[in-house]
């Protein structure tokens, strides 16, 4: 700073009416971007108007009466003294100890600060570059989390490390949500779907399906419990091993020690399981007490109906979304090279459940029902809306894609009970 603009501040620093004036011309700046514009004489005191009118030569209530200071005008009368050879600009950026920019350049500086920050997270941690760019490009999607990025950098940072960890080591067999923690940070605690860090991993869990999805166009992060438990369940992760079960029926399961007694006991009476996860884990092998053919049904009535009829059919009752004890042991039965027949309801939800398991299971399973005539023969008048029928669009196999498309011409749904004749049959044709 020269010894003039170094005068200048101190000349205006002496007087208290010049402090709340360049207040006033900073924020303009920062507004305009550029010399110019005015500032509203009203929150000036009449002492504070004399004093500044004094540098304009007119009296406080000459500038009281025009409302206004105008920025080109200080700045021109600032060349008519000894000051003359300093803008405006070079004065207020001394008096205020800094080169003050625009709001405009503020926020692009800001914008281009977090752009690097998040290029040079995706260069150091690879494995969930993919997360961090979508964190970064998908702004409205993500604004929690680039809030803190903006306020608490090194905060997020280390969680970028951890969750950066959790990816890479994601459970080859099922695991417990706190055993998972504890394993990756060394608190049980880490994710629990409360806490900032939990919500970022379910957050990178979603963006991950998304990506490997490519019927899906539109993102869909889990909302309630229930729909967080299923994504956590996709990758091997469960928050309860107690009341994550599935209901089954006349399957012999055999762990180390060979036979287990409980399901060899169950299915010589033909009695309904619910296995929780808890008992599944040490299971190494299942196959139906008889046959090789299981049977898997989505509604729990219909489900209930058949075994009245043929209670010794192998059967799996999945009763709603998949849990993970359910398909750990269509997993198991897979394995051991059972077939699989699955029957669900005639709804966008049922045909994409369906679909996920074709997409899983492959050859290993087939439709059972679920094609055109079966929708026809439900005749259901349940009317679905516009938001229900849209997620027939990421149904991916062609069979269900043909009933997807009678169902959006339709907008109705159709559901398994109208089916149970037909099942029925089947089940006593291979008895």
């Amino acid at each position: 700073m020269n010894d003039e603009l170094k005068e200048a501040v101190q000349f205006f620093k002496n007087e208290k009416a010049y402090d709340k004036l360049f207040q006033q011309f900073r924020k303009k700046y920062e507004s305009l971007g550029r010399i110019g514009g005015n500032i509203s004489v009203n929150e000036f005191s009449s002492d504070e108007l004399e004093e500044i009118g004094q540098f304009f030569g007119l009296p406080g209530r000459q500038l009281r009466t025009k409302g206004v200071i105008s920025l080109r005008q200080f700045e021109e009368q600032l060349s008519l003294t000894r000051f003359g050879h300093i803008t405006l600009k070079q004065l207020l950026d001394a008096y205020f100890g800094e080169v003050i920019v625009s709001k405009k350049a503020q926020k692009l500086a800001k914008e281009k600060e977090l752009q690097e920050f998040f290029e040079a997270q995706q260069e150091r941690f690879p494995q969930i570059a993919f997360w961090l760019k979508f964190v970064y490009e998908k702004k409205s999607e993500a604004r929690w989390i680039l809030k803190i990025a903006e306020q608490e950098r090194e905060r997020l940072t280390n969680n970028i490390e951890i969750l950066n960890k959790a990816f890479e080591l994601l459970p080859e067999k099922a695991e417990r949500l706190p055993m998972f923690s504890q394993r990756i940070t060394g608190d049980p605690h880490a994710f629990d779907l409360h806490t900032e860090l939990g919500r970022m991993f379910i957050h990178l869990l979603a963006v991950n399906e998304f990506n490997n999805d490519e019927m899906t166009d539109a993102i869909e992060f889990p909302e309630g419990v229930e729909e967080i438990n299923e994504l956590l369940e996709n990758y091997q992760i469960y928050r309860d091993d107690l009341l994550n079960f599935v209901t089954c029926a006349n399957l012999i399961a055999e762990t180390e020690l060979g036979v287990h007694p409980v399901w060899e006991i169950a299915a010589k009476h033909n009695t309904v399981q619910l296995v929780p996860l808890r008992e599944l884990i040490p299971i190494l092998k299942v196959t139906p007490a008889s046959g090789t053919i299981v049977w898997i049904v989505e509604n729990s009535g219909v489900c209930s109906t058949l075994l009245d009829h043929e209670p010794s059919a192998p059967m799996i009752c999945t009763n709603g979304q998949f849990t993970l004890a359910a398909l750990m042991l269509m997993d198991l039965l897979v394995e051991n090279g059972c077939q699989l027949y699955y029957a669900g309801d005639f709804d966008p939800e049922g045909l994409r459940m369906a679909d996920r398991l074709i997409e899983r299971y492959s050859d290993s399973i087939q439709l059972w029902h679920m094609d055109k005539k079966a929708y026809y023969k439900t005749k259901s008048s349940k009317v679905l809306s516009e938001e229900r029928l849209e997620k027939l669009h990421h149904i991916k196999d062609e069979r269900l894609q043909e009933v997807a498309d009678e169902m959006k011409k339709k907008g109705k749904a159709g559901y398994q009970e109208a089916l149970v004749d037909w099942l029925l049959e089947d089940l006593k044709k291979v008895k």
